[in-house]
């Protein structure tokens, strides 16, 4: 009866020990139970295998313990339209080129994953994504990367990091300590403006090397119709305003705050998308 006991707890025992919360730079040794706060979200780091916490908002860096794998944690906290728009059949990753010859899965609808062959990179030409849906149109996306003969182990450690994937409350940072640069640097961002009688959709890229894109639908002068526009500039920020200054002369403004985790533009919210055109 004791020995039985004594195997229950230790099957059980991290899931019933308090999550410990990251701090950033810190290395964790596994098994250990883990929260991120400011990703909104915990997790179970496998056995023998060491975890780290890049900056204040991640990615949180997983590495095994034969160095054959590592895995990168990102949240994404606003989830638009079909989560498969963030599994694509080629896109960018930290200068990485991901292509996938295969077709996206669900191991169930929470879960879905994609496999890929990586260009750019001698160590790992292998790459598995997978995305955890949450509530709230959050989610928390896994990048795996690894060697052709570490597929099997890659694959495992990811479904069973997955299923220990838990959503927590978001820990809300003022804009001036994340650092505005850091949050909207690379990013490919949506938000809608209200002009006169017409909702006016922006799509703008912000490129890591100053470049950006701009696409949208304007409010002409009357404001009676509507005009499709693609503006090509460079963007900076100026405190807490973006400005987008484009080839034709051009500018636009936008005071940026962060409120509850999400990103305004103007007063608008903005949901974040995978960036496939610029890094």
């Amino acid at each position: 009866m004791i020995i039985r006991t004594l195997t229950l707890l230790l099957l059980f025992l991290p899931g019933i020990l308090a999550a410990e919360t990251l701090a950033a730079g810190k290395v964790y040794t596994g098994p250990q139970k883990l929260s991120a706060p400011n990703l909104g979200a915990s997790l179970m780091l496998p056995a023998q295998w060491q975890a780290q916490l890049v900056g204040e908002r991640g990615p949180l860096v997983l590495q095994s313990p034969d160095g054959a794998g590592r895995i990168l944690m990102e949240a994404n906290t606003s989830v638009l339209g079909d989560p498969r728009q963030m599994l694509p059949q080629q896109m960018r990753y930290y200068g990485l080129e991901l292509r996938s010859p295969s077709q996206i899965a669900a191991l169930r609808p929470s879960l879905l994953y994609r496999l890929y062959r990586v260009q750019g990179e001698e160590a790992f030409t292998r790459a598995l994504i997978h995305v955890v849906l949450g509530p709230q149109g959050r989610a928390v996306v896994l990048y795996g990367f690894f060697t052709p003969e570490g597929y099997e182990g890659m694959r495992q450690t990811m479904i069973t990091l997955g299923d220990s994937i838990g959503f927590t409350p978001l820990r809300a940072l003022p804009a001036h300590a994340e650092g505005l640069y850091q949050r909207v640097n690379g990013g490919h961002f949506v938000f809608y403006l209200n002009s006169g009688a017409f909702t006016e959709k922006r799509e703008v890229w912000l490129c890591r090397n100053g470049d950006t894109l701009l696409r949208g639908v304007h409010t002409v002068a009357n404001e009676t119709s509507r005009q499709r526009v693609l503006r090509r500039g460079e963007w900076h920020l100026e405190g807490d305003d973006l400005l987008l200054n484009f080839g034709d002369g051009s500018k636009e403004r936008y005071r940026v705050r962060l409120e509850n985790n999400t990103l305004y533009f103007g007063g608008a919210q903005t949901f974040r998308l995978p960036n496939h055109t610029c890094d």
